[in-house]
């Protein structure tokens, strides 16, 4: 089974971009799933404070939508098939330029989404390649909107709902670590993690 991965990577290598259905089946379902979630915590908010994140069932609704298509679904194909892989300790070794479009791909996303504190940013190289969850540099988001941190926390929710761990946990990580927030910005982030996670 390895050996047909490898040979699928190795065709992206030479730009010949050819995915197996499970690959693709895998990143659908995922991505869905992680979507569902992200609405799912985007209405307990609402359900919170309606007023003051008047949008937010609308921002959950197109959250994420990006992936599905260029510059970021076929990386995101293999990011999903990456993480898959070492969460069952399946070995799948990826080339040096294919990472380099992952983090491209990934650059794009969060450059791209209102979610992420890195759009809010002007710095550019944000991403680490070695590690996509670890800082890379602090990042500027002090211009982030209410409503945007307020879908930004629903994520957190949807991703340690999916990887069993508490929203809390990342936010303490990453908090004025890995993205700088004002301190009400920061307040509001620890208001809406305690509210709306189970």
């Amino acid at each position: 089974m390895e050996k047909g991965w490898t040979q699928v990577v190795s065709k992206i290598a030479t730009e010949i971009i050819e995915l197996s259905d499970e690959m693709i089946d895998w990143f659908e379902q995922r991505t869905k799933r992680h979507i569902q979630l992200v609405q799912k915590y985007c209405s307990r908010i609402a359900d919170y404070n309606a007023d003051r994140f008047p949008n937010i069932i609308e921002l959950g609704q197109v959250h994420d939508a990006s992936k599905f298509v260029s510059p970021e679904r076929d990386p995101y194909v293999l990011i999903s098939w990456d993480y898959h892989c070492k969460d069952k300790g399946i070995p799948f070794k990826l080339p040096d330029d294919i990472k380099d479009k992952m983090n491209e791909a990934t650059e794009h996303h969060v450059k791209s989404n209102s979610h992420h504190p890195e759009q809010w940013s002007n710095q550019s190289q944000t991403i680490s390649r070695e590690n996509r969850n670890a800082p890379c540099k602090l990042i500027d988001a002090t211009k982030m909107p209410d409503e945007s941190i307020a879908e930004m926390c629903a994520d957190w929710c949807a991703m340690s709902e999916e990887r069993n761990n508490t929203p809390r946990q990342w936010a303490d990580k990453n908090v004025n670590i890995r993205w700088k927030f004002t301190d009400e910005q920061k307040e509001l982030i620890y208001e809406l993690l305690d509210i709306i996670w189970e």
